[in-house]
């Protein structure tokens, strides 16, 4: 949330006879400014932005200098300008993210969380319900200010309602990991989320199971080697990254 300072002018005209102000000697302006905030997808009138149904183009204009010497040693600075267009489809696409080590403290976190916001999941803590949001996501949940109404206000906006977004909760998760344990497994050893958060969660992480991951001992560290137990069985670099393409292909045509 947003907050601005409100400004409060007051004057007072006092009689001699009195020390209270009544209501014809005292004159109290407010002059209050106060963000607006809205939800709505803004739309903006402009030449340098054009709407169809399935894109939205905006021009800028990036502005930038080059410098070069003379032959008499004199610096000439030239202005130089630059138009860029941006397309953006309005279509939001399917998502899909494939984690290296989705079995990780970082990818079962992130699992259970895209998880605990689509199913508006709550919970018990020693402090007391807790409701799974996105608290921290610079695109969920913070605003950005876009402009001013006609009032002076400042208007701001949530991030991803700026232009056409995916929503966390409909991405796709996959991923490798080279362990076998699936995600429940892997939240409860990871040890971050609350445990009844973890009871929430489990009916729908246990179905989630990583595939065989590449397991180089060179590039991992000693301490992970008692868990590699879901790795691929060739050591020829050609045929791992031939199965690594293969794990890809599949899961997008999922």
């Amino acid at each position: 949330m947003c907050t601005a300072p409100i400004y409060l002018k007051e004057r007072c005209s006092m009689q001699s006879e009195s020390n209270n102000c009544d209501s014809e000697q005292f004159s109290r302006e407010k002059a209050t400014k106060m963000p607006m905030q809205t939800s709505l997808k803004p739309v903006v009138e402009s030449p340098n932005v054009r709407y169809s149904e399935e894109t939205i183009e905006a021009d800028y204009e990036y502005e930038n200098t080059r410098c070069s010497k003379d032959e008499n040693g004199v610096l000439k600075v030239f202005p130089m300008k630059t138009l860029i267009t941006f397309r953006t489809q309005r279509k939001v696409p399917k998502l899909g993210l494939m984690l290296v080590g989705w079995g990780g403290n970082n990818g079962s976190t992130v699992t259970g969380a895209i998880i605990a916001n689509k199913h508006q999941m709550s919970w018990n803590t020693k402090e007391g319900v807790v409701k799974a949001n996105y608290f921290g996501s610079i695109t969920q949940a913070s605003t950005v200010l876009i402009g001013k109404d006609y009032d002076g206000k400042d208007v701001y906006i949530p991030m991803k309602e700026l232009l056409p977004m995916v929503n966390p909760n409909d991405i796709i998760l996959d991923g490798w990991d080279i362990s076998g344990l699936n995600l429940a497994q892997a939240m409860e050893r990871a040890r971050v989320l609350d445990y009844n958060l973890q009871e929430k969660l489990r009916p729908y992480m246990e179905k989630m199971k990583p595939r065989a991951a590449i397991y180089d001992p060179d590039f991992i560290a000693a301490n992970q080697d008692e868990r590699a137990d879901n790795v691929l069985q060739t050591k020829d670099k050609w045929e791992q990254v031939t199965q690594v393409r293969k794990d890809i292909r599949d899961f997008k045509a999922k």
